[in-house]
């Protein structure tokens, strides 16, 4: 397993923790987990690719000439063309930006959360963008807990949104978790801290809840600026 690096983008902090950090900018991470095996090649989430200008007014997307999705592919002897399954933790924008770059994969997302990416709340809307999911890539609609192969397994945390999924990934005597945005930061999880970004509340918590459960867990936060590389 791998972290792949699409830069970053900023966002005000209080996004990321509920009620917390308003006014604060945060350089929030972007990164894909690239799981490789002898039969296929997985990558969860794609990042956030390149955002509509009407969204840099709120967001600057900062990246060095090796940090995209392609390039960061590259240092391990990949191609997008190489990757067979892509696993979108929610369809936000910042999950999903690169997925038009895999036109040979098969996409794994929750039934629920594709179907809200069309139509979306109105306080949910300004976080999908249609371009970014609406590519033309086959996506394969899943209900609740899923087995993507012997070692990784999907697991429906919604909250942050209707659909959101976890991945589980077993290695060994670990439990690798890939908490999306259900913990985009280590602080979510390890106060109980919900994010900023919400469907509903009470789901959010319950999510983190059942994520600290887990045993032997090493978990992923998908924003967190100082967890760049698995350990």
């Amino acid at each position: 397993m791998f972290l792949l690096s699409d830069g970053c983008f900023t966002l005000d902090k209080s996004l990321l923790v509920y009620t917390k950090y308003q006014g604060q900018t945060y350089e929030a991470a972007l990164k894909a987990l690239l799981i490789t095996a002898d039969t296929e090649n997985i990558l969860v989430d794609t990042g956030i690719g390149e955002l509509p200008e009407k969204y840099g007014k709120f967001h600057v997307v900062r990246r060095e000439r090796n940090q995209t999705i392609k390039a960061q592919l590259k240092i391990h002897h990949l191609t997008p063309d190489d990757i067979h399954i892509i696993i979108n933790t929610h369809l936000h924008f910042d999950h999903c930006g690169n997925n038009y770059l895999f036109p040979k994969a098969e996409f794994y997302v929750q039934a629920n959360e594709l179907r809200y990416a069309y139509d979306p709340d109105r306080f949910q809307k300004a976080a999908y963008i249609r371009d970014f999911f609406n590519a033309k890539i086959e996506y394969k609609p899943i209900q609740g807990k899923h087995q993507v192969s012997d070692n990784v397994i999907l697991i429906p945390t919604p909250g942050h949104s209707p659909g959101h999924q976890s991945v589980l990934i077993k290695m060994e005597e670990r439990n690798y978790v890939y908490c999306g945005d259900a913990a985009p930061l280590q602080e979510n999880l390890k106060q109980r801290n919900i994010p900023g970004v919400l469907y509903r509340a009470d789901q959010a918590l319950n999510s983190i809840d059942m994520l600290r459960t887990i045993k032997n867990a090493v978990y992923i936060y998908s924003h967190d600026n100082e967890q760049l590389t698995l350990v």
